[in-house]
C-alpha cells in the first residue's frame, strides 16, 4: 500500500514537471515571436503618419523655406521703396499704375556714391539673378511637394517685385543718360528685355503651381506679363 502511494506521488510529480516545462516553452516562444514582430514593424505616429510621411513633410518644409528665402533676397532692393499708390496686387500683376518709378529711381541715384552707372549695372545683375532664383526654387518646389496657396502668393510677390525693379532700373538708366552718362538706348532696352524674360519665367512658375492647386488656370500669369 505504501509503495503504491509513493509511486502515485512520483507520477504526479513527473506530470507537474512536464506541464511546467510545456507552459515555460510556450511563454518563451511567445516572447521571442513578439519581440521579432516589434522589431520588424514600422512605428507609426498618431494620425497615421509614419516615418516616410514625416520625412516627406520635413522635405516640403525645407523646400518652402528655400522658396521664401529666395523671395526675401529678391526684395532686398538697393533703394528705399517709395509707396505713393494704393493699387492692389492684382493691378500690379496684370497691369496698371503702381509706385512711381521716377521717385524711386531718383532716391536710388541720390544715395549712390562714385560712378552711378557701375553700381546700377551691378545691382541690375544681382536683382536679375535673384528673380531667376525665385523662379527656379518655385519650380523645384512644385515638383517636390504639394503646393499651397501661400506658395502661389510667394511667386506673385516675386512678379510684383521684378516688375517694379524693371521700371526703376530703366528709369535710373534713363536719368543717367540724360545727365551725360555713358548709357545707350540699346542698353536700357536690353535691361528691360532681361527683366521681361525673368518675369515670364516667374509667370510660368506661377502657372505650374496654379495647375497643381486648381487645374488649368483661368488667367495665365505668364500670358499677362506685359512688356514695356
Amino acid at each position: 500500500m505504501a509503495r503504491n502511494v509513493v509511486l502515485g506521488h512520483q507520477q504526479l510529480t513527473i506530470r507537474v514537471v512536464r506541464i511546467f516545462r510545456f507552459v515555460s516553452l510556450g511563454v518563451l516562444a511567445l516572447a521571442v515571436t513578439g519581440c521579432a514582430s516589434v522589431e520588424l514593424s514600422m512605428p507609426t505616429l498618431p494620425g497615421g503618419f509614419g516615418a516616410e510621411k514625416v520625412a516627406e513633410n520635413d522635405a516640403s518644409t525645407r523646400q518652402r523655406e528655400e522658396l521664401v528665402d529666395a523671395l526675401e533676397r529678391l526684395e532686398q532692393r538697393p533703394w528705399t521703396p517709395v509707396s505713393d499708390s494704393d493699387d492692389g496686387i492684382v493691378t500690379l500683376l496684370f497691369g496698371g499704375a503702381g509706385p512711381s518709378p521716377q521717385a524711386q529711381a531718383e532716391a536710388y541715384l541720390t544715395a549712390l556714391e562714385g560712378q552711378p552707372i557701375t553700381v546700377v549695372r551691378r545691382d541690375v545683375e544681382a536683382t536679375l539673378a535673384a528673380a531667376w532664383n525665385v523662379a527656379h526654387e518655385g519650380k523645384d518646389a512644385v515638383r517636390a511637394m504639394q503646393p499651397l496657396p501661400s506658395d502661389l502668393r510667394t511667386i506673385e510677390s516675386a512678379i510684383v517685385e521684378a516688375r517694379q525693379c524693371r521700371l526703376v532700373y530703366a528709369e535710373a538708366l534713363s536719368m543717367i543718360a540724360k545727365n551725360g552718362g555713358n548709357v545707350s538706348r540699346d542698353e536700357i532696352r536690353r535691361v528691360k528685355e532681361q527683366f521681361n524674360q525673368a518675369i515670364l519665367e516667374l509667370g510660368r512658375t506661377a502657372d505650374a503651381i496654379q495647375v497643381r492647386l486648381d487645374g488649368e488656370p483661368v488667367n495665365s500669369y505668364a500670358g499677362n506679363q506685359t512688356a514695356f
